[in-house]
């Protein structure tokens, strides 16, 4: 991993994760009528719950797989797999989120373009992005997956403002190390996700992310880039 204290990750994860539980345990109050205790059916509610909940489910497979790779656990699984499928069975599973959130999503990928990943972290990956992207966009989310020079570049753009500066161009999981939970932003999806990126390899070249703005969509760009 890097020089950055399990105890640090641990201390941020159970932040992250706080807030998150905090947020569902609020819209479960909000659904409940205080004078008969009857369930209010709120679609609203329904698909913040949902989205808290994904938030919740994140930070404990990042804390999992931290954990193990700090501990020298972690071994990648790779296999081939076709890339369109695995953009599709996300798509599919996070529709009525987006839906609700009026966000339409299009994936651009050819159907037989394969890849050798680690399939479950490549998931958790898109899991982390997507679910943050569709938090930020206005309506619109693209997915690109193509073949370039020997490279799987795997794109997640959309129509919102775009990333900060500071955080734009390739991350690395030193520039990403996790900060203080006290300021906010704790940057552990980032770190999640370049430390992934960085157990694809292919001997001489290793994975990498990156952030980028004026996209497609005209909004920011999430780049996940394997050597084939």
């Amino acid at each position: 991993m890097s020089n950055i204290d399990f105890s640090t990750i641990l201390a941020i994860s159970i932040h992250d994760t706080k807030n998150a539980l905090g947020m569902v345990l609020n819209s479960l109050d909000g659904l409940l009528d205080p004078a008969t205790g009857e369930c209010r059916c709120d679609a609203a509610q329904v698909a913040r719950l949902q989205y808290e909940a994904r938030r919740v489910n994140d930070n404990l497979v990042q804390l999992l797989t931290l954990y193990r790779s700090d501990k020298g656990l972690y071994q990648p699984r790779f296999s081939s797999c076709l890339v369109y499928e695995l953009l599709e069975d996300y798509y599919l599973s996070n529709k009525p989120m987006m839906d609700h959130r009026g966000v339409t999503c299009d994936i651009d990928c050819d159907p037989d373009l394969t890849g050798s990943l680690d399939q479950a972290m490549i998931a958790a990956v898109l899991e982390n992005i997507i679910t943050n992207t569709v938090r930020y966009t206005r309506d619109r989310i693209r997915i690109t997956a193509q073949n370039v020079d020997g490279w799987l570049l795997l794109d997640v753009e959309d129509n919102g403002p775009g990333f900060p500066a500071a955080m734009l161009g390739r991350r690395t999981i030193a520039e990403d190390a996790p900060l203080d939970p006290a300021t906010g932003r704790t940057g552990l999806g980032l770190y999640f996700c370049a430390l992934i990126a960085q157990m694809h390899d292919s001997g001489e070249q290793r994975g990498y992310i990156e952030l980028s703005n004026n996209g497609s969509l005209g909004g920011g760009r999430f780049r996940l880039a394997l050597p084939m």
